[in-house]
């Protein structure tokens, strides 16, 4: 698979306005040469130095326009073309250069100063010169001996002016390829700078995960461009955000049926793939501190112009940036994952259980659903640390706090509120829903047995919006009281309070 080998080669500048102005001159020169010496006629004598004048004053403009106002908006290419046109009409005019080779000179002398591919034209050009010189040689020599030596000044000129534009015009398209290249350098520092500035400003992975496949695909003009995060610890691969489906992630992905994917992996080289089927790719992998934490495919058909040494260092840039972005944005979510993870058990601690209230209940008040709450407290687990000691507490929590997610339904949201205090709220659930639920929980913490310590007990609270509660406060309090009736009434038992408390 082709990747990116750039050659680049230096090329001298040449100043554009003063080699123009030196060849111009350098024609006033001639003209005013052929006028006070005699080899111009009377008649044509006004052409001559009217041509002579019209270029001296011509200079003197160009000489005052500043060097930048020269190149910009073509202004030396059209300098070039007045040049060309004016000369040959002048000689035409002086008489000396009546023939078909002269007009296929001039025409490829044109097509010099504005045609794309020079080679064809200045092979052309010395080709037509060649035989005008002979054709010229033989009339004087052979048959028309009237022939005047200015036909052989005129030619030398004139061949003279043609290889200067021929080598002014290729330097004037490689001068508008360099100043196209600039424009997208510049396009692309742009983006590059915006594409930084998105991803500075968020940490949380999606938001960067989707500002580096959208931004892509935008510069690119792409049909479709993916991120793929690699596992830090297993090395698999899952594909986290496409551009044209933003609800597409998450996937798991095999390699091996991605073969350009898994090249730019293990050789941590930009990969270029102009020929792929149907459109060509781009696999661009993500470093940072020296391992492959990602990677990004882009699908395109118009990949040819991509090929270019700037677009391959705006890559490296852009991929070494977004793994920067990407790799903050997963240390920030790890961060924070442990503020909200309870260390013993991994269920949500206690604060992360406050705001899950607050924002499911605000959701139950707008849609006028129902929400219940449970508080679970284990029964004497004060006696299984002081018998077995506070790991084997430990093992007790952490069990048990297993059983009760995997017991809760996947819309439902348990967490640790401190000690042997668990909660789960159920969002959408009715007080009978909350009731079944609980004795679900309740059975299942009875049901499972350690080894050693045999079987611990919960009793569980009940609270539910809006039967008997209608803020946060109302809900934890009320679960509170239930939970706090369940234990007089002698532990292992749910309670809910609706009006009178009831027991279960």
């Amino acid at each position: 698979m082709p990747r990116f080998d750039f050659k680049p080669k230096d090329r001298p500048q040449i100043d554009h306005r003063q080699a123009v102005l030196s060849l111009r001159w350098l024609v006033v020169i001639l003209a005013s040469y052929l006028t006070l010496f005699g080899y111009i006629a009377t008649p044509v004598f006004p052409i001559v130095s009217g041509a002579a004048i019209a270029f001296a004053l011509s200079n003197v403009v160009l000489s005052i326009l500043p060097r930048h106002r020269f190149i910009q908006n073509k202004i030396q290419r059209v300098v070039a073309v007045l040049d060309v046109v004016f000369i040959s009409v002048t000689l035409y005019l002086l008489r000396v250069s009546q023939n078909y080779l002269y007009i296929a000179f001039i025409l490829i002398l044109l097509l010099a100063v504005l045609w794309r591919d020079l080679r064809p034209v200045l092979f052309a050009l010395l080709a037509v010169s060649m035989l005008y010189g002979a054709f010229s040689y033989f009339r004087l020599f052979r048959f028309e001996l009237d022939v005047n030596i200015e036909q052989f000044l005129a030619l030398a000129l004139f061949f003279v002016v043609s290889i200067f534009y021929v080598f002014l015009s290729e330097q004037l398209m490689h001068d508008e390829k360099l100043s196209s290249a600039i424009i997208e350098q510049n396009r692309v520092a742009g983006v590059m700078v915006e594409m930084t500035r998105a991803l500075s400003s968020s940490l949380n992975t999606e938001d960067v995960l989707y500002s580096i496949v959208s931004r892509l695909r935008e510069v690119l003009d792409a049909e479709d461009c993916s991120i793929f995060r690699i596992d830090s610890k297993t090395g698999a691969p899952r594909m986290m955000m496409k551009a044209s489906n933003p609800q597409e992630r998450n996937i798991a992905i095999d390699l091996q049926r991605y073969p350009e994917l898994e090249e730019a992996y293990t050789s941590r080289q930009l990969l270029f793939i102009p020929d792929a089927k149907p459109v060509g790719i781009i696999a661009i992998p993500m470093v940072a501190n020296e391992s492959v934490v990602g990677l990004i495919e882009v699908r395109s058909a118009k990949l040819g112009p991509m090929m270019t040494e700037a677009n391959a260092r705006f890559f490296e840039v852009m991929a070494s940036t977004a793994a920067n972005a990407l790799r903050n944005a997963q240390l920030f979510e790890e961060v924070e994952e442990r503020a909200r993870t309870d260390f013993l058990t991994g269920l949500p601690n206690h604060r992360f259980f406050q705001a899950t209230l607050s924002l499911e209940l605000g959701r139950a008040q707008r849609h006028n659903r129902s929400l219940s709450l449970l508080i679970i407290d284990l029964d004497f687990l004060k006696e299984v640390n002081d018998r077995f000691g506070h790991p084997s507490g430990d093992m007790v929590i952490r069990t048990i706090a297993e059983t009760i997610r995997s017991t809760c339904r996947e819309s439902d949201f348990a967490a640790r509120y401190g000690g042997e205090e668990f909660t789960a709220i159920l969002p959408e659930t009715p007080l009978n829903g909350a009731i079944q639920m609980a004795e679900r929980v309740r059975e299942r913490i009875a049901a499972t047995q350690f080894p050693g310590i045999g079987s611990v007990t919960a009793s569980i609270g009940i609270s539910n919006y809006p039967v008997n509660a209608v803020n946060k406060e109302d809900l934890i309090r009320i679960a509170d009281q239930a939970l706090y009736v369940a234990k007089n009434q002698g532990r292992d038992r749910v309670a809910y309070f609706n009006y009178q408390m009831i027991t279960r």
